[in-house]
């Protein structure tokens, strides 16, 4: 019996192995990449948990709490708990923060968040995102010293909005950088032009501004980036990723208010949007466990500040680990269809 099941794995692994390489050589052929650079996980599901600092610093100008007419609404800085599950061209992630999970600064608002994502790819080389997040709880802060002046548990900021973005080097992987679904055999790097859209809707605790009651901002952007990426591939297991992503855009904004108990609305001029996307990694890979460390740094500034107005920078620190399971085949048959009918 022994000797017949020696029998049994001698043969299935090799036709296995050469049915698995078989796959990948066709979906490199089909997608037009080198081997060389990229190992596409086609065949596998793909789970991820991850703990991120990701922090909403929002600044209002022309609110009369501070001297300098420059105030900071940020909410507490809590660690986020998100789960993700990506499979061929799609990814899907839902985000929180956990009650047990402890506060980094107790000196701030009863924050809390929700963000939800979905992103996937129209080719191998064309990739949307589509985000929606919930912030409510914030503090004010004095932009000097970054005392907490007053806590807005009531205040609350609604985004919605989404990223297009073009892969320019087929044999570049943003995979292996964001999903993990790939892995960059041999280094390289892309230029990735793309646009970014999104809009704010912030609702306050009536804020005084201007001797007006201040209830609600709502603002709308569009930006253009030229950015670039590079995987260096360190050894068999560790590789690293760097990103740099300049860009302009426009930003229009209105405020509305209540005075005397009747509605005013203050249309602020459209303002060009001075940006810029910094992205560093550092992973470990195995065949199918990996982890890592991701640090994102987002920088938005206007040419005007002369109302109130959502101002968004944001830096923040991405720890995860992950595992790439065997698919389903049920689950990989509805997919296929998708694929052939679209093309993806």
């Amino acid at each position: 019996m022994r000797n017949w099941l020696k029998v049994l794995i001698l043969v299935y692994y090799p036709v296995s192995l050469a049915q698995e390489k078989e796959g990948e050589i066709r979906h490199a052929l089909s997608h037009k990449y080198n081997l060389d650079y990229r190992l596409n996980y086609f065949d596998k599901m793909i789970f991820k948990i991850d703990i991120n600092s990701e922090v909403d610093n929002f600044y209002i100008p022309k609110l009369n709490y501070t001297d300098n007419k420059r105030s900071i609404f940020s909410p507490d800085e809590k660690l986020k708990l998100r789960f993700s599950f990506d499979y061929k061209f799609l990814g899907i992630s839902y985000s929180f923060s956990p009650d047990f999970i402890p506060e980094l600064n107790n000196q701030r608002a009863n924050t809390k968040t929700l963000d939800l994502s979905f992103k996937f790819f129209y080719s191998d080389r064309l990739r949307q995102e589509v985000t929606y997040k919930k912030v409510k709880g914030f503090t004010l802060r004095n932009p000097d010293d970054q005392n907490p002046i007053e806590v807005f548990d009531d205040l609350e900021i609604n985004t919605i909005g989404g990223k297009i973005f073009y892969i320019t080097n087929k044999n570049f992987s943003y995979r292996a950088y964001e999903s993990q679904t790939e892995r960059q055999i041999k280094s390289a790097g892309s230029f990735m032009p793309s646009l970014t859209y999104f809009i704010n809707n912030l609702y306050t605790n009536n804020p005084n501004s201007f001797e007006q009651n201040l209830e609600r901002i709502k603002s709308v952007d569009f930006i253009l980036q030229l950015g670039y990426m590079y995987n260096y591939v360190i050894n068999k297991t560790w590789f690293a990723t760097g990103g740099l992503h300049p860009g302009i855009g426009f930003h229009d904004s209105k405020n509305y208010y209540t005075n005397n108990k009747e509605s005013v609305v203050f249309d602020n001029k459209i303002k060009w949007n001075y940006n810029l996307d910094l992205n560093f990694s550092l992973g470990y890979n195995q065949e199918n466990f990996f982890s890592g460390i991701r640090v994102n740094y987002k920088n938005y500034q206007y040419d005007s500040k002369v109302a109130a107005d959502i101002m968004n920078s944001k830096f923040n620190t991405v720890l995860f680990i992950g595992y790439r399971f065997n698919e389903v085949k049920s689950v990989k048959k509805v997919f296929e269809k998708i694929e052939n009918k679209f093309g993806i």
